[in-house]
């Protein structure tokens, strides 16, 4: 029974107090990251309709996960594409951050974008890593 629970907390990458209060902000949007290997849950917010959670790795190396309105095209800004769990993401770089992404739709249709982002290098955080991290969401 323990090593089942373990496996459960380690499945949920944020703590179940933290699901609740999000899912009250996001009803029907609660996308949320699945696949966090390495990074622990710091924190998050919702302001101006962006939900943003936070994590952290114990050599400091942090992400942040987005959910927010899509505008225009989903992959509109690409610079690369990966093909990871059987979801399509797009992946892109600027000046601060690098970012991967997915779209999706809520429970009224409305689209969303699943962003990771992280102002690490690509050589400390690789592309595809956040790529995995936008793929695997699900929604709680």
């Amino acid at each position: 029974m323990r090593l089942l629970l373990a496996v459960l907390a380690a499945a949920v990458p944020i703590p179940h107090n933290a699901l609740l209060a999000i899912d009250r902000h996001m009803t029907g949007r609660n996308y949320l990251p699945t696949r966090v290997v390495g990074f622990t849950y710091t924190g998050w917010s919702h302001k101006n309709g962006v939900l943003r959670v936070d994590f952290r790795n114990k050599s400091g190396l942090s992400f942040e996960w987005r959910v927010l309105p899509m505008t225009g095209s989903c992959d509109g800004g690409k610079q690369q594409s990966f093909q990871v769990g059987g979801n399509k993401v797009w992946w892109a770089q600027n000046v601060t951050e690098q970012y991967a992404w997915r779209c999706v739709f809520d429970q009224s249709g409305k689209p969303l974008r699943l962003e990771t982002a992280s102002s690490a290098p690509t050589n400390k955080l690789a592309p595809v890593g956040l790529g995995v991290v936008a793929a695997h969401a699900k929604r709680y």
